[in-house]
């Protein structure tokens, strides 16, 4: 026998599918689709008001079961205590549910919330979409296209509350759950390493680094992020971990490319004593050309020159050949500001020599630069958390760095999952 609910919204739609031959019948040549579009928001509209009715039918046959009313705490029955209503937030808008309150005098409770989607106000596909949107746009832009796109109503606090658990949520799963997001195909490949550091606003503490991790795999059909807002000792700890949950073991060598901050070499060179590290070349170069700014300041030409030549010998012949000519331009020089900035370069390049053979791991494939991470630095953290005028609470800007690693990673819908 068919429910009355049922055939009310069959004869809906067939009203609106009438409507939407009429609409086309009458449209231009060229403008189908946008009349169609027209109606289709009605169609939108009308799936949110079918699911209504169809959890609502539910509710009314089966909230009233024994099983319902046992519970969970002292197992005795529960008292009815009247009805009540409770919002929900699903993938097609907002749903108006009423159904029976049960107390125990236990002080345990039971409502439609409970019976619905266990007292969440999002359904798992919702919570995903405002997160989704909350981490791309500000929030007042997420609940504004949110609105717009799929009649979702939230207010600015509870989405930022919502992405904010989320974030942490996914921080956890990340953290414990490493064996179920691994990389199985590892095998006689290199695993590529990245880091690099980000400035973001923090609340009363003014600009603070953000540690960013890329590793990616060698064919690049995949990426992992992941971000700190923490001491250099911690970051390394989470390359490590980070390693482990890729299932870096199975590769054949692990590269890391930095650019060169002690820091970043002391805690990488600690917590994976195996990885062959990489001096960025850009970085190396970058450091030649403020060298070359302070010898020639007025001489755009030679500054250029000097520059160029320093930069293509070190990645044809090696650190130690551009060390020679570093040295025996400093003698020459006469000014000592000029003899301080060559003193600078040479001591940046000295130590780093073994990490900057650029020659040798060209020859053997290696890549050399960090371009990937720079990018990142844009791309993953600075497109949402650097807006004009943007400030983030400490707690606040580490969640949205989880969403954000997590959004622009290989494992958002194995993440986001989890956390429903």
């Amino acid at each position: 026998m068919s429910i009355e609910w049922i055939d009310s919204a069959a004869r809906q739609f067939k009203a609106l599918c009438v409507r939407l031959q009429g609409e086309l019948q009458k449209s231009n040549d060229g403008d189908l689709l946008a009349s169609a579009d027209a109606i289709g928001q009605q169609f939108y509209e009308q799936i949110s008001k079918v699911q209504e009715q169809a959890l609502q039918h539910h509710i009314e046959a089966n909230m009233g079961q024994a099983r319902h009313r046992q519970c969970s705490n002292c197992s005795r029955k529960m008292r009815h205590k009247g009805r009540s209503s409770f919002e929900f937030i699903g993938r097609f808008g907002h749903l108006h549910l009423k159904g029976i309150y049960y107390h125990c005098p236990c002080g345990q409770s039971k409502t439609v919330g409970d019976f619905v989607n266990s007292g969440r106000r999002f359904s798992f596909a919702a919570r995903e979409l405002a997160v989704r949107y909350a981490g791309g746009s500000s929030f007042n832009k997420a609940k504004k296209y949110l609105q717009k796109d799929f009649g979702i109503y939230v207010s600015h606090e509870l989405l930022r509350q919502t992405t904010y658990d989320v974030g942490n949520e996914i921080k956890l799963i990340r953290d414990k759950r490493s064996h179920d997001i691994a990389w199985d195909d590892l095998a006689e490949t290199r695993l590529y390493g990245y880091v690099d550091g980000v400035l973001v606003n923090v609340r009363q503490e003014g600009w603070k680094e953000c540690k960013l991790l890329r590793y990616d795999h060698e064919t690049g059909n995949r990426v992992r992020y992941r971000a700190l807002l923490g001491s250099a000792d911690r970051f390394g700890k989470m390359v490590r971990r980070e390693a482990m949950a890729l299932n870096a073991q199975a590769a054949d060598e692990i590269v890391m490319l930095m650019d060169g901050a002690n820091g970043f070499h002391h805690h990488i060179s600690r917590n994976l004593p195996d990885a062959r590290e990489i001096n960025d070349y850009w970085h190396a170069c970058q450091h030649i050309g403020e060298c070359s700014a302070i010898l020639y300041p007025k001489d755009m030409t030679q500054k250029s020159n000097w520059q160029k030549r320093y930069c293509n010998q070190l990645r044809e012949e090696g650190p130690a050949k551009v060390l020679k000519g570093l040295r025996l331009s400093r003698k020459r020089r006469k000014y000592e500001h000029e003899r301080e900035a060559l003193r600078l370069l040479i001591g940046y390049i000295n130590p780093r020599q073994e990490r900057m053979n650029y020659p040798e791991l060209l020859k053997q494939n290696y890549r050399v630069d960090s371009g990937p991470v720079e990018s990142a630095c844009k791309n993953v953290v600075q497109a949402r958390m650097k807006m004009p005028g943007m400030r983030w609470s400490r707690s606040g800007a580490k969640a949205m760095l989880e969403i954000r690693t997590a959004l622009c990673s290989d494992i958002w819908e194995k993440l986001i999952k989890y956390a429903a």
